[in-house]
């Protein structure tokens, strides 16, 4: 790092210098302040990565172009200020600040604001939230909380306004503390990753207008109970995976329960609903305190390693008409004593389940018809 100095904490940049280069002072744990010059136009990607002393920055009225990951990670900054001059905020340039409290940008500023002292970066044409942090207030005038958005802020609460049609992916990751959530009934979609890591997050409401839950929305979270609305139709893959899950209610629209979707949680029992359509591959694999099991749907097909390692699962209950059984559906669940099917159909769930199987299937008494 020949072009630049570190004295006494403070980095040196000299004057003249018009960009820093990228990964300039990246990983310098004993930078804590750094001076500009009024040269620099350009904070290439990665310039301060990781500088997690660095508590203080003030970036000249030159600055067009912050780069991608410029400050993430710096965990000990706690203000910054977007100038007029910049036009381009590259992705995840303030992830990681968990100490982040106060974001300002210039009222100059034609491309970004940071209206009603929100502590958040605005693109003023779209209304789209691309920066947050921990004091963040969304304002109502906002449409979209972009990608990223509050990757690993400090924040423990947030209300969403119902303004916000759009939450993007990872807009909330790693946001360890956050604990309290409100999203309204405008957004119809949680995307990929959009609280992934949200391990303070003990509880959440899906609300009735959603639609599709991504892959690994909730991966990780700390959740004990999940209600799927009536509207949601498709559960993503690992969207609910390693969390600590002991309740789950299915929604009767939902037709795909796609790979991993409840992989490693806690839950004790589930009701699948007639409108599934298919339960992919590990979709509830290796939940270990999972007994009971009843399939109320007509399923194309259960998928590959769906149930395996349920090692406390003692009773199936299956409907008429499962078109297929993956032969390892059922791998590792050591404690199954009984699947029951209905009346008639033993044989043609001998047809599909493994012959090591075929000594649980108990037929149920036909359902007796009643005189109209």
């Amino acid at each position: 790092m020949a072009k630049y100095e570190i004295k006494d904490g403070v980095g040196i940049i000299p004057e003249g210098t018009t960009e820093i280069e990228y990964n300039a002072f990246k990983d310098c744990k004993e930078l804590t302040n750094v001076v500009i010059p009024n040269s620099v136009k350009c904070i290439k990607a990665w310039a301060f990565t990781r500088c997690t002393g660095l508590s203080s920055i003030v970036i000249p009225d030159s600055v067009t172009e912050i780069g991608t990951e410029v400050f993430d990670g710096c965990t000990g900054l706690t203000n910054i200020v977007i100038p007029d001059s910049v036009t381009g905020i590259g992705k995840n340039a303030f992830s990681h600040c968990t100490g982040l409290t106060s974001i300002t940008v210039s009222k100059g500023n034609k491309i970004y604001d940071s209206r009603d002292n929100c502590n958040a970066i605005i693109e003023t044409e779209t209304n789209k939230l691309i920066v947050g942090c921990a004091h963040t207030v969304i304002p109502d005038s906002v449409t979209e909380i972009g990608n990223a958005a509050f990757y690993g802020a400090g924040l423990t609460s947030i209300v969403i306004p119902n303004s916000v049609s759009q939450i993007d992916s990872y807009a909330f990751y790693r946001c360890t503390g956050l604990n309290d959530i409100v999203i309204p009934e405008s957004v119809t979609i949680i995307k990929n990753s959009t609280f992934n890591g949200c391990t303070g997050l003990t509880s959440f409401i899906i609300p009735d207008s959603v639609t599709l839950i991504g892959a690994e929305a909730f991966k990780g979270c700390s959740l004990t109970s999940i209600i799927i609305p009536d509207s949601v139709t498709t559960i993503g893959e690992d969207a609910f995976v390693r969390v600590g899950l002991t309740d789950i209610v299915l929604g009767n629209s939902v037709k795909d329960i796609l790979s991993g979707s409840f992989k490693d949680t806690k839950i004790t029992s589930i009701v699948i609903p007639e409108s599934v359509k298919k339960i992919e591959e590990d979709a509830f694999a290796y939940c270990a305190n999972l007994k009971s099991v009843v399939i109320l749907a007509k399923l194309n097909k259960i998928g590959y390693a769906a149930f395996k390692d349920c090692t406390s699962l003692e009773t199936v209950t299956l409907p008429a008409g499962i078109k297929a059984i993956v032969n390892n559906a059922f791998d590792g669940c050591t404690a199954l004593k009984t699947i029951n099917v209905p009346a008639k159909k033993g044989d043609y769930y001998r047809q599909r389940l493994p012959e090591s199987l075929h000594s649980l299937i108990v037929e149920l008494p036909a359902e007796k018809k009643t005189k109209k």
